[in-house]
């Protein structure tokens, strides 16, 4: 760890004699971001730590107070804010600093544990997609990519991110907090362990969810038959295999996955948010996976374009 950094003694613009309050947070800012490079090896997220920092006593009473620290006080109230800054680097409490990181990095995956959650109406079914087997997934513990040897069930998560839903960023806040799911109970920053020790627990399947209602495990079963993973996976194997000639064969499948799904929300009255559920994510939504979009256009045409650099169309 270096010395705390400390500002010229001498009467300079960028002494912190001379700062007013918006000054004092835009160097008290740049402070942070160096020290957080400097604690880059830590496991504990950047944000959780300046989280700590700002809730301590020191930085609360110079913050709150710099506009009345007189001119000759407020170098010392300066230093005094850097030396506790690197120690509450050094210790880290083991309580949750509300900074909304883990919330940010992506949902929890539910397990068997939180089916009372469902049945008791805490956790809305419309808030929940299944990842089904074959599917791409990350690691929660080293954000490593994997393949899926089972479903899982997640909490939905906020369009083109990672953050929960159930997430309040405003106030760094989970909207269901008293009754969040195992995995949000298990998650500790400051020690890994407890989360790794939920993941040895059974995982909530949509069996368990929609057990005794043969007519939806048979959708299900039908779905999985002719629009599994592996066949768009497949589809868009060949699409690159064919350097595009079979795009076709690619919104065939598409339309036709489609099809199903409104066909099982009008058969059966289930409203569209709650597919995402019974059937998983739409293979629309997941082109993007396979460096594609699907773009809308006039009389319900669609077309294949590239959505990243390199893809063919």
């Amino acid at each position: 760890m270096t010395e705390p950094l400390e500002c010229p003694s001498g009467p300079s613009i960028n002494h912190p004699s001379l700062w007013d309050l918006k000054q004092f947070e835009q160097n008290w800012s740049i402070f942070v971001q160096t020290l957080m490079k400097e604690e880059a090896s830590l496991l504990i997220p950047a944000a959780r730590i300046r989280r700590q920092i700002e809730q301590c006593e020191t930085f609360v009473e110079v913050h709150s107070n710099w506009q009345s620290i007189d001119a000759a006080n407020r170098l010392g109230a300066w230093k005094r804010l850097l030396v506790a800054a690197e120690k509450a680097c050094r210790n880290v409490l083991p309580v949750c600093a509300r900074c909304g990181q883990c919330c940010r990095l992506g949902s929890p995956t539910l397990h068997l544990e939180d089916l009372r959650l469902l049945k008791e109406g805490k956790l809305p079914r419309e808030k929940l997609i299944t990842l089904r087997k074959g599917e791409p997934a990350r690691s929660p513990f080293d954000a490593k990519p994997f393949i899926l040897s089972e479903e899982r069930i997640k909490v939905a998560e906020k369009q083109d991110s990672s953050e929960c839903v159930f997430l309040i960023p405003e106030a760094n806040q989970c909207s269901i907090y008293s009754e969040r799911p195992l995995q949000c109970r298990a998650q500790a920053c400051w020690d890994p362990l407890p989360a790794r020790d939920s993941a040895e627990q059974p995982f909530l399947l949509r069996k368990h969810i929609f057990e005794g209602i043969e007519v939806l495990g048979e959708v299900m079963a039908q779905h999985e038959n002719r629009c599994s993973f592996d066949s768009l996976s497949a589809a868009f194997e060949e699409l690159g295999a064919s350097k595009g000639e079979n795009v076709g064969k690619v919104l065939e499948l598409l339309a036709f996955e489609d099809h199903f799904r409104g066909f099982v929300s009008e058969k059966f009255a289930i409203p569209a948010p709650y597919l995402d559920l019974l059937l998983g994510r739409s293979f629309v939504r997941m082109a993007p996976l396979f460096g594609f979009r699907v773009v809308e256009e006039g009389g319900g045409a669609r077309r294949l374009v590239p959505d990243s650099p390199g893809a063919q169309s």
